[in-house]
């Protein structure tokens, strides 16, 4: 069952007698519905439904602010964890990893991409290697950059150890992306006209 948006139920309480709490958290103890509705009415707030599977069900009496600042919070705490639902693959290789494994790697990346996964890549540092990690995230990017962007940058997990985060473009950067390439393409026709007529003159 979906939970509830976070917010005033108004009028609307379908239970009889409820557990209130106050503005400051305070609980006024249980209380018949109309009794919370005047309670609201007198102090100009709102009724906000807390736990609807306590017995009886938990109301909290907040003022508009209040809520406010409740749903704000609740959609920062939204962000910061994955969606339900979201899958999240995961792929680690190490600095030293052979170019057509590191093409194989990347296609697979692009396959997971497209059907709107996210992607946790972890690249070792081999010992005797010194490709830097951070220019491997960043080849990786560059091939799938049609679609992809990072959820985080490349960092340093522990001693040799970095890893990033890949998801696929919303539809806004998307188009933001198409049209940065569309106007750098233009730019570079032009620089190569502009080259073409010089050699022109210079003949």
């Amino acid at each position: 069952k979906r939970k509830a948006a976070f917010g005033s139920v108004g009028r609307r309480i379908p239970y009889r007698i409820l557990h209130v709490i106050n503005q400051d958290g305070e609980s006024l103890g249980n209380m018949h519905r109309a009794e919370a509705l005047k309670l609201m009415d007198q102090h100009d707030l709102k009724l906000v439904l807390l736990r609807e599977n306590a017995e009886p069900p938990v109301y909290r009496l907040m003022t508009g602010q209040q809520i406010h600042e409740e749903q704000l919070k609740r959609a920062e705490k939204k962000k910061a964890n994955p969606k339900a639902g979201m899958v999240q693959k995961e792929l680690s290789f190490s600095s030293a990893i052979a170019k057509n494994d590191l093409e194989t790697k990347t296609k697979q990346i692009a396959q997971w991409i497209e059907k709107k996964y996210r992607v946790k890549v972890t690249i070792r540092q081999a010992k005797d290697s010194n490709t830097d990690m951070f220019t491997l995230f960043d080849q990786i990017l560059e091939t799938v950059s049609e679609k992809a962007t990072y959820l985080s940058k490349p960092k340093v997990t522990r001693e040799g150890v970095s890893t990033c985060i890949l998801r696929h473009m919303s539809d806004k950067e998307l188009k933001a992306y198409q049209k940065m390439e569309k106007q750098q393409n233009s730019t570079v026709k032009k620089d190569e006209n502009e080259d073409q007529k010089s050699n022109e003159l210079h003949q």
